[in-house]
């Protein structure tokens, strides 16, 4: 198993971040105090809306930064920005009903956030146009909600147990608690793709060295070039075509399909140019200046 450290590390740093404005946005819009039930409800789903459309944005952004931006890339940014605005207003509601039907506790509450997890993560198969990422993000997410939902909820009553004013337990508690809550599932969504993935390009000379993208075997085609519509957007490649090459799925196989420019297959400096070939696992190909390898699991 090879993990993508780069991703690891951008997604939970991306996922931190999304926390930290959701608590900002939080503190700032949904601020009020009640015992009644019915604003209970509408002050976890305020809160839930306001913190799931903050990590949905930072997760789209972690999920569409592999290669240049486009169009396309900001649209599915706001996208994940929509479905993690709704995932949170779904699961926060869950979670209190959860947390009512069970008489409190922090688990109840923990519940709901990996309801919430579960939901953004499952977002990212429209966002990415990949069922692969829907299963892995909704796996990744429910752990990842799971045990920084619970972690959020222990910080506020850790923090009044040792005597510190409710009020600046609870804004203490809360930014500390979303920091983690946003960072767990940024990791957790990337470290389940990286253990599950069947298939990657990890590209090692080029403008996207060091960089892997995930193959999906129920995506038809794949395609890479300079043009803002491509799925892997290459930019700064003097010899990229706009769409330069394709891997395409046939019966679970992919296969390397030359479109607008010459594709060579490497073997040590030597390299011969394919025009339709069915990658196998440690291929290194080169697209214009850029090279990658292709891995299967199979390792």
């Amino acid at each position: 198993m090879q993990l993508d450290t780069l991703r690891l590390y951008r997604n939970t740093l991306l996922g931190a971040m999304g926390g930290l404005a959701g608590w900002a946005l939080i503190t700032m819009l949904v601020h009020f105090d009640t015992s009644n039930p019915w604003m209970l409800y509408l002050k976890d789903g305020l809160t839930g809306a306001a913190v799931g459309a903050c990590i949905g944005l930072a997760l789209g952004v972690a999920a569409q930064a592999g290669s240049g931006w486009s169009r396309e890339k900001l649209m599915g940014v706001l996208l994940s920005g929509a479905i993690g605005l709704g995932a949170g207003l779904i699961g926060l509601i869950i979670g209190e009903a959860i947390f009512s039907l069970a008489g409190g506790g922090v688990w109840p509450r923990a519940v709901g956030w990996a309801i919430f997890g579960l939901l953004l993560g499952a977002g990212l198969w429209p966002v990415t146009k990949m069922p692969s990422q829907g299963i892995y993000g909704a796996l990744g997410g429910a752990l990842g909600g799971l045990i920084g939902g619970s972690t959020y909820e222990r910080l506020s009553l850790l923090l009044r147990g040792v005597g510190i004013d409710r009020q600046l337990a609870l804004i203490i508690g809360s930014a500390v608690g979303l920091i983690i809550l946003g960072a767990c599932i940024g990791l957790l969504i990337s470290l389940v793709e990286n253990i599950l993935r069947k298939a990657w390009l990890r590209f090692h000379y080029g403008p996207l060295e060091g960089k892997s993208f995930t193959l999906d075997t129920r995506r038809p085609a794949t395609t890479l070039g300079r043009s803002d519509a491509c799925d892997i957007l290459i930019r700064h490649d003097s010899e990229m075509q706009p769409v330069h090459a394709a891997i395409v799925t046939e019966q679970g196989d992919f296969h390397l399909v030359a479109r607008q420019g010459v594709v060579r297959l490497r073997n040590g400096e030597v390299s011969q140019p394919v025009q339709d070939h069915v990658l196998q696992n440690g291929d290194t190909v080169q697209i214009g200046r850029s090279r990658f390898i292709f891995y299967t699991g199979e390792q």
